[in-house]
């Protein structure tokens, strides 16, 4: 069957109020050609009949037929028996019509400026945020990081639990649910904690979310209030050095070396500050964990000055050279400091959209309202679903063949490094996660990165990651989402594409 590709039909535009003096002939004139060179009346858009456009605007339809008529006569409109009036595919006078264009853009800056200012929208303003759809890839592309293998997640399967889920006798399922989360998801993820994580938590104080993003701004609100300060790991993960930065509070770039967050340099830059934000399992970017000592100086850090520890736990499970370490929320006496986040959206796939805090006592009441105001709850039908996956067994199942089946990737990726480039790229030892921080032997890192764009290489510049910008160029690359010969076949493109 054919697919109509002629562009639907557009109703009724919103068109404005007709300014004192001009006439609703010429104002309807402008207003549809403004429409028209503006890209709101795409080429080939239908408009409406002059009866029904007569009717809805009040207008008498003579003077919707002058209005017409007119952009008719200077090519704007096309009128074709059968077909109706759209709008021309060539439009007439470009040169004309580009400076009309401009006088109307910077008319709609002018008037947009009339938005309310304030501090929020200000420095919203001033950031590129992670996830937009402009920074978003598109498809996956070697060595794109961030990204796990969604073709080997068993979605028959998971199929199948959502049907169940759907029977007409459960279909509660399809009500509100507890802002706190489904009570068998949270007993379900206090299981999974215990044995994986070592942590030994009651299913009352998880709290259920959409994204981990959502539960550091939860923290941010709550926990940070003013302009207070908060340490953010440096170099560290994009996504929550926006959200404080658009969040109001005062961002303290703490340096991270090879045993993790500088807890020193923390004290010394910020005693008071009132929450960390750490990565202790798997630094993010750089991939190491942070050291037993250290973790005592941040867990006496925070007690003695009543603080709070963020402990974003992103991908700890993918862990190839020996068992997953231990959380920091596991050890005597965090649990009145550690605020431990989780995601499945690494674990699974990223549409689940599905995360969790382990909170302490004292803020499970406060937190649970607040997220109960902010967006209600999370994905009821997701919840059960998971709560079911994990439940029969599924999710460690799914998780032990997908660590198998990364760590292999990290080796076909280790080995290509070696074989095809050396002297380009430096790829350190792959003991954790899915993706790598490697180091890039030339100069321009910026450059280097577009020139694998092009090549149709995915990566993302080292330097996105730091503030203090004291590190030697490199790229963050990918490996779990892509299989050998993908491996394979990249490693020996890339090459070409950086000696160009």
């Amino acid at each position: 069957m054919a697919v109509d590709k002629t562009p639907p039909e557009v109703v009724f535009l919103p068109l404005g109020t007709p300014e004192e003096g001009v006439s609703l002939q010429s104002w309807l004139y402008e207003s549809l050609r403004a429409a028209i060179l503006l890209g709101r009346l795409p080429a080939g858009s239908k408009l409406p009949s002059t009866r029904a456009m007569a009717e809805y605007y009040k207008l008498a339809r003579g003077t919707v037929q002058a209005a017409y008529q007119q952009l008719l006569s200077e090519g704007y409109l096309q009128a074709r028996t059968g077909s109706g009036t759209r709008v021309s595919k060539v439009l007439p006078d470009p040169t004309l019509n580009a400076g009309y264009v401009r006088r109307k853009v910077v008319a709609e800056v002018k008037e947009s400026r009339s938005a309310p200012d304030t501090p929020w929208l200000n420095r919203l303003a001033e950031i590129d945020p992670i996830f937009s759809r402009r920074t978003l890839p598109s498809g996956l592309r070697p060595f794109f990081p961030h990204r796990g293998d969604i073709k080997a997640f068993p979605i028959d399967l998971w199929r199948k639990l959502h049907t169940q889920q759907l029977r007409s006798s459960r279909l509660s399922m399809l009500l509100d649910s507890d802002p706190a989360g489904l009570p068998a998801l949270r007993e379900a993820v206090a299981g999974y904690l215990a044995i994986a994580r070592g942590v030994q938590v009651s299913a009352s104080r998880i709290l259920l979310l959409s994204t981990v993003q959502q539960g550091l701004d939860l923290c941010l609100r709550l926990l940070a209030p003013g302009e207070s300060q908060v340490w953010m790991e440096d170099p560290g993960y994009p996504g929550a050095r926006q959200l404080m930065e658009v969040s109001g509070v005062r961002r303290v770039d703490v340096p991270v070396d090879q045993a993790g967050l500088r807890v020193d340099e923390g004290v010394r830059l910020a005693r008071d500050a009132r929450l960390a934000y750490v990565t202790p399992s798997r630094q993010a970017p750089l991939g190491g964990e942070l050291s037993p000592a250290r973790r005592l100086a941040l867990l006496q850090w925070a007690q003695e000055q009543g603080s709070h520890i963020f402990e974003d736990d992103y991908d700890s499970e993918y862990r190839f050279i020996a068992k997953p370490i231990p959380a920091l929320r596991s050890m005597p006496g965090a649990e009145h400091s550690v605020i431990m986040a989780g995601t499945f959206s690494k674990l699974l796939f990223p549409a689940i959209r599905l995360a969790y805090l382990v909170l302490p006592e004292h803020l499970v009441e406060p937190f649970t309202r607040a997220s109960a105001l902010l967006s209600r709850h999370a994905n009821g039908l997701a919840q059960a679903v998971l709560a079911d996956f994990i439940h029969e067994g599924h999710f460690d199942r799914h998780v032990r063949r997908m660590r198998k089946i990364y760590a292999s990737r990290a080796d076909a990726f280790a080995e290509a490094a070696h074989r095809h480039w050396r002297g380009l790229i430096d790829v350190p030892e792959i003991r954790a996660g899915m993706d790598i921080a490697c180091r890039l032997h030339v100069e321009d890192e910026q450059l280097a990165f577009e020139r694998l764009q092009e090549a149709g290489i995915g990566s993302i510049p080292l330097s996105r990651y730091w503030v203090a910008n004291t590190q030697a160029p490199g790229l963050m690359m990918g490996f779990a989402a892509y299989d050998e010969a993908a491996i394979e076949g990249s490693a020996k493109a890339l090459v070409q594409a950086l000696r160009a």
